[in-house]
């Protein structure tokens, strides 16, 4: 814990360091550009993934949760799948992250 304690006081620590070096720094308008470009890569980097991430959510939640309710999963944690679809099923049930 004391560890994790230092290691995010030092990421804060070097981006606020950063961050005062970079608005010391004389701005010109070909650099206004390019932080624009790159803030609107960011926000659609950042809204994909939220899109992508609701998708998969709702996805689970309605279809693959209907199949896994039927579907028994043996304690035997190094049994090998009879076939593909047991094997899909098998797949899905143990990485399940609720």
């Amino acid at each position: 814990m004391k560890n994790n304690l230092i290691k995010i006081i030092m990421v804060l620590c070097v981006v606020i360091f950063t961050a005062q070096a970079s608005y010391a720094a004389k701005i010109t308008p070909e650099m206004k550009v390019v932080i624009t470009k790159f803030g609107f890569a960011m926000a659609g980097v950042f809204a994909f993934s939220l899109i992508l991430y609701i998708g998969l959510s709702l996805y689970n939640k309605f279809f693959v949760g209907e199949q896994i309710k039927d579907f028994n999963l043996r304690k035997d944690s190094l049994r090998t799948p009879s076939d593909k679809d047991e094997a899909v099923m098998m797949f899905i049930a143990k990485n399940r992250l609720r």
